[in-house]
């Protein structure tokens, strides 16, 4: 009888973790209509088939409802109206979701090839104690689609005072991180994902997959709004009492700011990508 039992939870156990996890995909927009159509393609290309796609468009007022209505077939739930910034459309799409692995990729964004989710999923199947997976991702210029740089490695979470090292579009969170350490704040306009970031490390240590996972243009608003988002990293610094790295933040927006005017911002790049590139990519 006993040995009946053991065998029969053996037999439950690996149908767990046999069944394919949902994952929701998040996708936030606004006026898009360049680049909407390949971040669509991007995730409905891809080779695991469990995957609820929301998009969550700010009511953009070109091309881009009928992009979507174009693939609605493919996209699980849609909503066209205006919100109070990047923030707000992406406490959205999360309350929206349903699925057991979260994942948010925005407009200007995209996979970079088809089997990022399925990679993901073995990684989060692979041990019930991961509940964050973030990876690599190429930094493009928007026109000339040519590498700016290449961002993300596995690194202790104490880097999180000196920079963002989580490539957003890259990372993926169990459901119960959001019910745990909460959504994005409505407050920070442009450094809500370092802001938020700062809470997952405290709640626990992403997983980093060495594998390229995403793409991002440079033509997002952390880009064009630079000192806002360097002005709200150093407030998020300060409000979880990291001090001395809050005025660090302050003194690199300085030096940012003149190696942009001096017309040196390809050399910024090259800094940056000392602190943030990976060793080896896969």
């Amino acid at each position: 009888m006993n040995l009946i039992t053991e065998e029969l939870a053996k037999f439950l156990l690996q149908g767990k973790n046999n069944r394919a996890m949902l994952v929701s995909i998040i996708t936030i927009t606004y006026n898009s209509e360049n680049y909407l159509e390949e971040t669509i393609k991007s995730v409905i290309s891809q080779d695991y088939s469990n995957i609820e796609y929301i998009i969550i468009d700010g009511g953009s007022i070109d091309g881009t409802p009928n992009i979507i209505k174009k693939y609605r077939s493919k996209i699980s739930k849609w909503i066209s109206e205006p919100d109070e910034g990047i923030s707000d459309a992406m406490n959205k799409g999360i309350r929206m979701a349903s699925g057991e692995i979260i994942g948010i990729i925005h407009s200007d964004d995209f996979y970079a090839d088809s089997t990022v989710i399925k990679r993901v999923v073995e990684i989060f199947t692979m041990n019930a104690e991961i509940k964050a997976v973030y990876g690599i991702q190429d930094f493009v210029d928007p026109v000339t689609n040519k590498l700016i740089l290449t961002w993300g490695r596995d690194s202790h979470p104490s880097e999180i005072k000196k920079r963002m090292y989580i490539p957003h579009p890259t990372l993926f969170v169990r459901r119960e991180v959001y019910d745990t350490i909460g959504l994005f704040r409505k407050d920070f306009k442009v450094a809500m994902d370092y802001e938020w970031a700062i809470r997952l490390i405290k709640y626990t240590k992403p997983y980093f997959l060495n594998y390229k996972i995403a793409c991002m243009r440079d033509s997002g608003t952390s880009g064009k709004q630079f000192q806002q988002s360097f002005r709200e990293s150093a407030k998020a610094l300060f409000e979880n009492k990291y001090y001395f790295h809050a005025i660090m933040t302050m003194f690199r927006n300085v030096i940012k700011r003149a190696l942009i005017v001096l017309g040196l911002k390809r050399f910024l790049y090259k800094l940056w990508g000392k602190n943030v590139s990976p060793q080896n990519v896969k």
